[in-house]
């Protein structure tokens, strides 16, 4: 007789991504809009447990996200792909 295993698939929200960049103790998110990432945009600017700094091109992200960490916090950089 073949057992199976009853496999709970976690489904992948903005909630979910926020709640583990949280855990990881992230003050700040840099990243760049689009329309891929709207959703995730969206729950980011409707949470006050992170400073979004929206940027106008990825290369300046890390700029950023430099200064911020030379500053002593701890920044995490959102870009497509």
């Amino acid at each position: 007789m073949r057992r199976t295993l009853a496999i709970k698939k976690a489904s992948l929200t903005a909630d979910r991504i926020l709640e583990e960049l949280k855990k990881c103790g992230v003050t700040h998110v840099i990243c760049l809009p689009d329309a891929e990432g709207q959703f995730l945009y969206q729950a980011l600017t409707s949470r006050p447990d992170f400073t979004v700094v929206p940027v106008c091109r990825e290369g300046e992200a890390i700029a950023i996200a430099t200064g911020l960490m030379l500053g002593g916090k701890d920044p995490v950089v959102l870009h497509q792909n």
